[in-house]
């Protein structure tokens, strides 16, 4: 038994020494200090990984599936909200997608062949498609003739496709003119559109039939245009349907609703009233967001502080938000491309701080509200064209774009290619926001960070925010951060070492120099809101700080998942990894992203490097010692057996 005893205690400590051994070499010269990759696609095609919504604005079926693969897909995009794709009346307007003439779908975005296989693109490639559905009218009453694929019409109600006569259609023929009266806004003409009388079990049949369609061909669920015209009952009867005639649970199915609350109006048209629906666009979100960028992002009354708050706007897990739509970029009502780095900043925030389902717009720079898309006839929109680098395929940004232009090299024919290549903001060109550097590193953060509360919420001056992502110190509160509080009441420590991310943004208009408290674990983290190479980069310390010099209109994104690993930098997973910039972003982003590589100390990656490194060896030293000592007993041991042995055997 003795003997036994001595030999497994023997084995256990050379396993011990072995495992320390093995310890200190994973930790030597060459070690790797990459996280794992984040996931950014579920394996199950029908499940996106991401609840991250880009609105592909009048942008046509080929194009949608080209993104698909290409961007929305490898950057962790979870859904694409495509325009209308019904029948329309014809124009080159963008607001002509929203006048319906049939329920065909053969529109100026694609063919019904078009559109199945954009479906099967984005499913493949993790996208579920979510279709715009404008259900609450037709076509104006001031308008008549046949639609993009042919279907006639008039004015008076006849749509013969569908079909429907003047008889389906509410008897009030003025335009809405009273907001305090839900009577006034759910009967009568919004703009001058014909108003469907949604209560008809005919309509409602009507309208299940289509969406039940748009299901059958794998669409994962619909945005609905214009929900307070139509009363709460109407829309849960049209619903459930739906349910019916699909197969489907009806509360399995995602129904986006666009309500604009306003205290002022109407009990019976406010966002509260369709919550048993689906979920409900919040747009005190980007009011705030405007406010707050366009002033003090720190300010007591309207800072970011006080986003999803207040207990009358919708709750977190029923909100749909974004920075600005197509309705809001033209309205003035909240910020747009032409704020810069404002709107940018702005994008970053929602994405990072994890109100409501984030939403994240793409369209176009137009010079007239009523511009339609780039090269848009009366009967179709064009492919979307993104810039590509120059002619070779290569960006031109980074250190090539600098080298270009400090050496003058801004006009004549190779200036020429340069601006062709890269993102002008001309009216009439494409925004391709998809593939901007920022929004695919800030996409990443947000699928990294999931399902983790806000945490170490601090001001670091006038317009200077910092704020974590992970487990707070008492484990208390909603796991998103979403419980409604104020971001005061979420400035809680994180548990130490439990931070998944960290977001640091300067609105200022000067640089400014901090050191942020986080409660991320030690590394070199990626910037990736402003490289997508990992050039730009930050060093957390040991006991979670790091310093950074923030550009005006500028921001730090770090996560776990996005480290850099010895002198070789990348993000794990980015669609754009290797690439410091991408030729869609706005030439002033190019700027300053530069800045901020330039920002990097000389001796930036070692830092934390050389802290780990001591850590890991006194680590490893410590199991060393451990192991010698476990060692030194077993010997003890044996030799205290066998002395036992030889005083038995002498007894004998």
């Amino acid at each position: 038994m003795l003997r036994r005893f001595a030999a497994a205690i023997a084995a256990g400590a050379l396993a011990f020494g072995s495992a320390g051994a093995a310890d200190l070499g994973a930790t030597g010269a060459g070690a790797t200090l990459l996280g794992s990759t984040v996931p950014l696609a579920a394996a199950d095609e029908s499940e996106p990984g991401s609840d991250v919504i880009v609105i592909a604005f009048q942008t046509n079926w080929n194009s949608v599936a080209r993104e698909c693969a290409e961007t929305y897909g490898p950057e962790g995009v979870g859904y694409v909200q495509v325009s209308p794709p019904q029948e329309t009346i014809t124009g080159k307007q963008w607001w002509t997608s929203y006048q319906p003439v049939s329920y065909r779908l053969d529109s100026k975005l694609g063919t019904e062949a078009e559109f199945k296989a954009m479906i099967a693109t984005c499913k493949a490639a993790g996208v579920g498609v979510i279709a715009d559905a404008v259900i609450n009218h037709m076509a104006g009453a001031d308008r008549s003739g046949t639609g993009v694929a042919g279907s006639q019409f008039d004015g008076e109600g006849n749509f013969p496709e569908v079909p429907y006569t003047a008889a389906n259609f509410h008897s009030c023929v003025d335009n809405v003119s009273n907001y305090r009266n839900a009577s006034n806004v759910q009967n009568c003409r919004l703009s001058g559109l014909q108003d469907l009388d949604t209560s008809q079990e005919y309509v409602q049949n009507k309208l299940a039939d289509y969406m039940s369609a748009l299901l059958d061909m794998g669409v994962a669920g619909f945005r609905v245009d214009a929900v307070k015209h139509i009363a709460a009952a109407d829309v849960a009867a049209i619903k459930a349907r739906l349910a019916a005639k699909s197969g489907r649970a009806a509360d399995s199915m995602f129904f986006e609703q666009e309500v604009i609350g306003n205290s002022a109006e109407a009990r019976e048209i406010q966002p509260a009233q369709y919550l048993a629906t689906g979920k409900v666009s919040e747009f005190n979100v980007n009011a705030r967001l405007k406010q707050a960028f366009d002033n003090d992002i720190n300010s007591a009354s309207f800072g970011l502080g006080g986003i999803g708050a207040s207990a009358s706007w919708v709750p977190s897990d029923k909100a749909a938000v974004w920075v600005t739509n197509w309705d809001t970029e033209r309205n003035g009502s909240a910020l747009t491309y032409k704020d810069g780095a404002k709107y940018l900043l702005a994008n970053a925030f929602l994405l990072a701080y994890g109100y409501g389902q984030p939403h994240v717009y793409s369209g176009y720079y137009f010079a007239d509200a009523d511009d339609g898309a780039p090269g848009a006839t009366d009967n179709a929109v064009p492919d979307m064209t993104c810039p590509a680098g120059d002619e070779s395929g290569d960006d031109v940004s980074g250190d090539a774009a600098n080298a270009a232009e400090s050496s003058g090299e801004s006009g004549g024919e190779s200036g020429a290619k340069r601006n062709v290549a890269r993102n002008t903001e001309s009216s009439g060109t494409w925004q391709c926001a998809q593939r901007w550097t920022a929004i695919r590193g800030m996409i990443g953060f947000h699928n990294a960070v999931a399902g983790s509360e806000v945490t170490d919420w601090a001001e670091y001056g006038e317009n200077v925010v910092g704020f974590g992502r992970g487990a707070v110190a008492d484990d208390s509160g909603d796991a998103d951060g979403s419980d409604g509080a104020a971001a005061g009441d979420r400035a809680a420590a994180g548990k130490a070492g439990s931070g998944v991310g960290y977001l640091a943004i300067n609105n200022s208009d000067e640089s400014v120099t901090r050191t942020f408290a986080t409660s991320l674990p030690a590394g070199v983290y990626c910037n990736v809101y402003a490289t997508g190479d990992c050039s730009a980069a930050v060093s957390v310390r040991s006991d979670g700080t790091f310093e950074a010099t923030l550009p005006a209109g500028s921001a730090v994104a770090i996560h776990v998942g996005a480290e850099r690993s010895g002198s070789a930098g990348g993000v794990s997973g980015g669609a754009s990894a290797g690439r410091r910039t991408d030729p869609a972003d706005p030439d002033w982003f190019v700027s300053s992203a530069a800045a901020m590589v330039g920002a990097q100390p000389a001796d930036h990656a070692q830092i934390v490097m050389d802290e780990e490194m001591v850590e890991a060896i006194d680590e490893a030293n410590h199991s060393a010692g451990l192991s010698v000592l476990v060692l030194a007993g077993a010997i003890l041991l044996v030799v205290a057996a066998g002395r036992v042995r030889k005083s038995f055997a002498k007894l004998e």
